[in-house]
C-alpha cells in the first residue's frame, strides 16, 4: 500500500515553475557535473523558461502532475469563476452546467486562455438570460477534450459541473500518472510547434502535485506513454522532497530526476533516492 502524502496547502502557494526550474539546475550541478546552469523566465509563453547549460539554451515548460480529486477541483473553481462574473455583471438568470468532456486543459481563470474562455461564456450567458433553455456552446476543444457550456434550466441562478463523459482514469496509481503525463506531453509539445520549436529541442519539466507517488511509479508510468520522446528531456520535481532554492530563497526547493534524456549523462539520473539506495536509477 502506497503511504499518502499531505497536499500542499493551497494558502501557501508556491510557485511551481520556478521551484521546478531550480530543481532541474540542482539535480544539473549536483548530478551532471554542470557549471553553468542560468534560468530565464520567459517574456512569452510558451516557453516557460529559457534554460541555459553550459552555453546551450533549450526552451523549457512545466507543468504540474495532479490526482483525480484535485482535477475535478480546477473544473469547479473555473465553473464557479464563470458564476462569479455573471454575478457580478447581473445577467446570470436560470442554471447552467460546465460540461467536461474526456481530460482537456482546464485554464486558470486568471490566465490569458483563462479569460479568453471566461469571455466566451459570459457571452453566452448574457445571450441566453431569456431562454428556457438553450443547445450548448463549446468553449475549447483540444486532442484530450472538450469544454462546453449549457442552459439547463430557467429557475435558479449558478453555474454547475456536468460530466458529459466520464473520466477513465480507474486504476492504480502507474496508469493513473501515465494519462496526466500523456496529456501533458500532447498538450506541451502542440504549444511548443505553434512557437516554432522543434523535436529535440525542449525541455518538459514536471512538477509532481500529486503527492502520493513513488519515483518508481513514474518511471513505469512513463513507458506507458507515447510520444515523450519529441523532448530533449523529460524531468520531475518531487513533491515533498526538500533541499534548498538557489535561484529563489522564497521558494522551497525540490529534489528531481531524469526521467528521459537524449542526453545519455542526464538520463535516469537525479538526486531521489540517492542517500537511501547507492544509485538514483530506480529501473
Amino acid at each position: 500500500m502506497k503511504s499518502t502524502r499531505r497536499i500542499d496547502n493551497a494558502e501557501r502557494r508556491i510557485d511551481e515553475e520556478l521551484v521546478s526550474a531550480d530543481s532541474l539546475k540542482h539535480v544539473l550541478c549536483t548530478c551532471c557535473g554542470c557549471k553553468e546552469v542560468v534560468i530565464h523566465r520567459g517574456r512569452h509563453d510558451p516557453p516557460d523558461f529559457s534554460v541555459t547549460i553550459e552555453g546551450e539554451r533549450f526552451p523549457a515548460e512545466v507543468t504540474s502532475i495532479v490526482s483525480r480529486q484535485q482535477y475535478h477541483s480546477q473544473c469547479r473553481d473555473f465553473a464557479r469563476a464563470i458564476q462569479d462574473r455573471a454575478q457580478t455583471l447581473g445577467i446570470l438568470c436560470g442554471n447552467y452546467a460546465l460540461m467536461v468532456s474526456q481530460l482537456p486543459r482546464i485554464p486558470k481563470p486568471v490566465s490569458e486562455y483563462g479569460r479568453q474562455l471566461l469571455d466566451i461564456a459570459i457571452a453566452y450567458i448574457g445571450a441566453t438570460r431569456q431562454q428556457v433553455v438553450s443547445p450548448e456552446v463549446q468553449l475549447t476543444q483540444d486532442g484530450s477534450g472538450e469544454i462546453s457550456l449549457a442552459k439547463v434550466s430557467a429557475n435558479g441562478s449558478s453555474v454547475g459541473m456536468a460530466w458529459s463523459t466520464p473520466l477513465k482514469w480507474e486504476g492504480d496509481i502507474q496508469r493513473e500518472i501515465a494519462v496526466l503525463i500523456q496529456h501533458a506531453v500532447n498538450d506541451k509539445r502542440r504549444k511548443l510547434e505553434k512557437a516554432g520549436v522543434g523535436s529535440g529541442q525542449a525541455l518538459l519539466l514536471l512538477y509532481d502535485a500529486f503527492g502520493y507517488a513513488e519515483l518508481n511509479d513514474v518511471v513505469a508510468a512513463l513507458r506507458q506513454v507515447t510520444g515523450y520522446e519529441w523532448f530533449h528531456s523529460i524531468f520531475w520535481a518531487a513533491s515533498f522532497c526538500d533541499c534548498k532554492n538557489t535561484t529563489c530563497s522564497e521558494e522551497p526547493g525540490r529534489e528531481g530526476f531524469f526521467l528521459f534524456s537524449n542526453n545519455t549523462g542526464w538520463n535516469k539520473i537525479g538526486t531521489l533516492f540517492a542517500s537511501r539506495a547507492g544509485r538514483t536509477d530506480p529501473s
